[in-house]
């Protein structure tokens, strides 16, 4: 690109972009900050966050908390360095956790970069050209929304590129203090987070053989810079996954999380590598989440006139970034989050063809910054097409339910939870041990007394049943509330779960009804009043008191009938006549919502019908619609609903979303209502 963009001015301008670019991912990485973590892969970010938060309240300690499965309350998976450092900031600042966790993520990002700009020195770059490799990297869709949630991701790639920065150092320089500052950053990564920390394996290998490369006096200090990293980070790391097998090893309900037992679901089958549907997915991830194709596309044409050297550096870091899916398949195969560990590589790659032929004398004045600017339009492109989405539609907010348990249960109490595998959402948000029985072992008595024994007597405080599968077996319910002296009656429920409470407890406040609304607990409630009008009036007899949604109702038609566009989450309030004695309504999904095809189709919606007396809420009916898998879910469908006996009231008719609260083309509709 033109000689004279390297003049002061160039040098001026690119950093100006860069400050620009990383202003902008500031921002984007704010969005939502004050959402709840249930937004992706919540299973993973909650995981994380109840270990932090039992740490911070517990102090830290070797078998860090994971309080789910009972005593020893430990099931350590990565060694605690992310949970600790977010612990000690929430305790220091007085920062609520979720958000400490979020700027810990952030700033571990941020650290990254110094330790790529040393990194780049290798290719000989102007130190305002690296500033175009640091800003690919920023502009990425995966680092724009994972670095902002409660993970481990972003700390483990920081340390992972400070070792591979600082090898590099020892290795030029074998002197002690960098070989140890080299083995720290290692030990960091590999504890953090190994499945990170190996896919730097062959850049570090890579600088290892050219440093041995070097004169003959030098190659054995060299070796023994590169040698003691690598003995330490990966002995303390074997040693981590040792002593974490036995501590799981001790609790016969978190045996199946030993290193052991997850190995196929790490590593995956030798046949999923040779699946050409393993290899597009895999790039659908790296054009969707990582590297755009339009992005891609413009690296490889700058690799015309990169120098030999860049070429050789980005080739090292594309087989770099390659080993993460080729290693651990099965991970990558499942988890568009993993890319976090291995992205920068190729990030890294593109923006050096970028960089090294930004001065090319053969390429007419301008085409750098047209190229740049390219590339940055079609990442941010990339984020909104994706995870942006994730911000246009916020996370559900906490269960309600939890909220009922932390009330209802003393702080030493342990709730007991049956049909949740060891999904950590409600102990997260209620704050109190649990022990859950895992998978489908709830017929496995034995071994749950095993466990209890090591329990204080009455320590079993409550218990929640999970799930239409257990709560559909009243005999295994009694029996469980007879062991544990519970009352064969809930005192709660929500949409999947009900709590039981010891016999004699006083009952909650305010009472819970005995027939609770399915979506009380997660149910948005902060729709907005809409007042619908045109055709779509017709179809209601009598006319709503108020209609309530998110994204705002519309009349429509739908094979010539007039409708009530109503996407879901939206719920419509009737005051009817004294005396009525039946509901008819019709309602579904049009076609488009899960057509097949689309970039995205409904997971499904559910129709609740709720009566509100005065003090009592009652759920009448209850449906969830999934077109896309249930063919008998596909077009209008009628409800015929026959009230209670003198109700005098109102009937609440809801549409809400399907059970992981994602909005996605949840385009319902009401083409019918009459109650008389």
């Amino acid at each position: 690109m033109p000689g004279t963009d390297s003049s002061r001015t160039s040098s001026r301008a690119l950093a100006i972009m860069f400050a620009l670019v990383a202003g902008l991912a500031l921002l984007l990485l704010a969005q939502s900050w004050h959402a709840s973590l249930l937004d992706r892969y919540e299973f993973r970010q909650l995981q994380t966050a109840l270990s932090t938060y039992w740490i911070a309240q517990e102090g830290w300690q070797l078998d860090y908390p994971l309080p789910l499965f009972g005593p020893p309350w430990s099931a350590p998976m990565e060694f605690p360095v992310y949970q600790v450092i977010v612990a000690t900031l929430h305790s220091l600042t007085g920062l609520p956790l979720e958000q400490t966790g979020r700027l810990t993520s952030i700033l571990m990002l941020l650290a990254t970069l110094p330790a790529l700009y040393d990194l780049l020195s290798l290719a000989d770059l102007k130190p305002s050209r690296r500033l175009i490799v640091l800003t690919v990297v920023l502009t990425s869709p995966v680092y724009l929304f994972y670095a902002r949630t409660f993970m481990i991701e972003t700390t483990a790639l920081c340390f992972s590129v400070w070792f591979l920065a600082l090898l590099r150092r020892s290795l030029a320089n074998p002197a002690w203090p960098w070989v140890a500052a080299t083995a720290l950053a290692g030990t960091l990564a590999a504890l953090t987070k190994i499945t990170t920390f190996l896919v730097f394996g062959i850049p570090a290998l890579a600088l290892t053989v050219a440093a041995l490369r070097r004169p003959a006096a030098t190659v054995r200090r060299s070796a023994l810079a590169a040698l003691v990293p690598a003995v330490v980070s990966l002995g303390l790391g074997w040693w981590w996954v040792r002593h974490a097998d036995a501590v799981k090893d001790s609790n016969p309900f978190t045996g199946f999380l030993t290193a052991r037992e997850l190995h196929g679901w790490n590593f995956g089958t030798w046949n999923l590598r040779f699946d050409a549907s393993f290899w597009i997915h895999i790039q659908e991830n790296i054009v969707g989440y990582n590297l755009a194709e339009g992005a891609l596309a413009l690296a490889l044409l700058c690799a015309v006139f990169a120098p030999a050297r860049s070429r050789r550096l980005a080739a090292v870091a594309v087989l770099g970034f390659a080993s993460g899916p080729l290693v651990f398949a099965n991970l990558y195969h499942l988890h568009d989050y993993y890319y976090a560990a291995n992205s920068l590589l190729l990030l890294a790659a593109a923006g050096l063809m970028l960089a090294a032929a930004w001065d090319d004398p053969r390429l007419p004045r301008g085409t750098n910054w047209l190229v740049l600017g390219l590339v940055l339009a079609f990442q941010l492109h990339a984020f909104y097409r994706g995870y942006q989405s994730h911000h246009r539609h916020p996370a559900p907010p906490p269960p309600e339910l939890a909220a009922t348990i932390r009330n209802a249960v003393p702080a030493d109490g342990v709730v007991l939870i049956y049909g949740a595998d060891w999904n950590p959402l409600l102990p997260y948000y209620f704050q109190r041990r649990a022990l859950m029985v895992p998978g489908e072992r709830e017929n496995e008595t034995a071994v749950l007394e095993q466990v209890l024994a090591r329990l204080p007597p009455r320590r079993i405080a409550a218990m929640v049943i999970h799930g239409a599968k257990l709560r559909a077996r009243p005999d295994f319910i009694r029996e469980r509330a007879i062991r544990f002296g519970f009352s064969s009656e809930a005192a709660a429920r929500d949409k999947d779960d009900e709590l039981y409470l010891p016999a004699g407890q006083a009952p909650l406040r305010p009472p819970a009804p005995a027939i609770s609304f399915a979506g009380e607990y997660g149910f948005p409630t902060d729709l907005k009043t809409d007042n619908p009008t045109g055709a779509a009036l017709a179809i209601f007899r009598p006319a709503p008191q108020a209609v309530r949604s998110r994204y705002g109702v519309s009349s429509a038609e739908l094979d010539g009938h007039p409708i009530l566009n109503a996407h879901a989450p939206s719920e419509l309030e009737f005051h009817p006549a004294p005396g009525a004695r039946h509901l008819h309504a019709v309602a579904g999904l049009p076609d488009g919502a899960f057509a097949p095809g689309r970039d995205a189709i409904t997971d499904g919606i559910t129709i609740e019908v709720i009566a509100v007396t005065p003090g009592a809420r009652q759920l009448l009916y209850q449906r969830r619609l999934d077109p896309a898998r249930q063919p008998g879910d596909r077009g209008p469908q009628t409800i015929e609903l026959d009230l209670p006996a003198g109700f005098t009231g109102e009937l609440i008719l809801r549409l809400g979303n399907g059970p992981a609260g994602n909005p996605t083309n949840d385009w319902a509709y009401w083409a019918s209502v009459e109650i008389r």
